[in-house]
């Protein structure tokens, strides 16, 4: 039976020469043309033909195509010698061909790919370090989502090994909170991990005990992580760490997909009228993407009367039935500690940042 190819996005004129002998001679057929990972993970093909120079080829895009069962054939250009070729072979991929081969042999190596091609009982799938991962969103910008993931990382590091990352692509800001240098970042973390050089200890900062991913400060004009990025930096610091926080930023609808790989999501929102209809909003559509039970609410600044306090559980828990909330007070300590990129370690909010730790750890439990 002809396989069915993909063909990886290429600056080459390869794909466009073998596309067009299929076309004319058959063995084959190009049911699609990859343009970025994620679609090389969904689409559905038996063999695909990837570049070494291909700006999305990792070790864990290969895993992830082969654990679908299709294969994966390198292209190299035969003059840059045995590192190109050996680049696709650290990569896992089935088997390699030179961009000048005739368009009849790429035909040859697809035809023979998927005849050696052995079904795994289990799929080759990275393995799981066990490692916990924890995103915390706003539900509007200004929300308190920064403080609340630093002071909780904070909190986690006395006792255990904890990664915190900026995942804020509009307004990141972890770094600038600790007093901390824009530079390393989770961009500088990503390079690291697709093309290796000094180690990813070279790509974090230190805040005493907390392992710390700062954003890329550039005023949201780059191109933000893509989903497979950000799982690659999530795998990467989950290496290094046990637990690994994320400030996301304010909740967007567009980025859902990302919050499915999380452990559990802790959603932001301010205690006035119009900031708990945002944060019921955001919860009801984040709800729709992932399991309800791994959400965990917080309103933050909450007043300190109780009909206040009890009005908010009211309104909460109505429209939001299950999901655990946790009231973070307002504490004149954080001001003080915001200016001294510290993290504030007594106090009513440090007090009830504990709460938010039980709680998320409860719910994952739960899971």
């Amino acid at each position: 039976m002809a396989p069915d190819i993909a063909l990886a996005a290429s600056a080459r004129e390869w794909p466009d020469r073998l596309h067009r002998y299929l076309l004319d001679h058959g063995g084959g057929r190009v049911t699609t043309r990859i343009m970025e990972s994620d679609q090389a993970i969904s689409s559905p093909f038996d063999v695909l033909f990837i570049d070494d120079i291909c700006s999305f080829l990792t070790p864990r895009l290969v895993a992830s195509v082969k654990a679908k069962g299709a294969e994966v054939v390198g292209v190299f250009l035969s003059s840059d010698g045995s590192d190109a070729k050996r680049r696709l072979l650290e990569c896992g991929i089935s088997d390699v061909i030179e961009t000048e081969a005739l368009p009849n042999e790429f035909v040859e190596k697809a035809a023979a790919a998927i005849a050696h091609r052995v079904v795994a009982i289990e799929p080759n799938l990275p393995v799981k370090t066990g490692a916990l991962s924890v995103g915390v969103a706003g539900a509007a910008q200004g929300v308190g989502a920064t403080e609340l993931a630093v002071s909780l990382s904070a909190y986690l590091a006395r006792t255990i090994s904890v990664a915190l990352v900026d995942a804020d692509s509009v307004l990141p800001s972890v770094a600038q909170r600790l007093d901390l240098s824009v530079h390393p970042n989770i961009r500088t973390v990503l390079d690291e991990s697709l093309h290796p050089t000094g180690g990813l200890v070279t790509s974090i900062q230190r805040a005493g005990e907390l392992i710390v991913v700062g954003g890329v400060a550039d005023a949201g004009l780059a191109t933000p992580l893509n989903r497979s990025e950000f799982a690659i930096v999530v795998d990467s610091m989950q290496q290094l760490a046990r637990v690994v926080i994320l400030d996301l930023g304010p909740f967007d609808r567009t980025t859902v997909g990302v919050f499915a790989r999380l452990s559990t999501t802790a959603i932001v929102g301010s205690a006035d009228p119009v900031g708990l209809t945002r944060l019921i909003r955001s919860a009801q559509d984040l709800s729709e993407a992932v399991d309800a039970r791994r959400l965990v609410l917080v309103v933050n600044k909450a007043p300190s009367r109780p009909y206040y306090r009890a009005e908010i559980r009211a309104e909460i828990t109505k429209a939001l039935p299950g999901l655990p909330l946790v009231l973070l007070p307002f504490d004149r300590r954080l001001i003080e500690s915001q200016w001294e990129g510290s993290v504030a370690e007594r106090g009513v909010f440090s007090k009830a940042v504990k709460d938010v730790a039980r709680v998320i750890t409860e719910a994952i439990d739960d899971d």
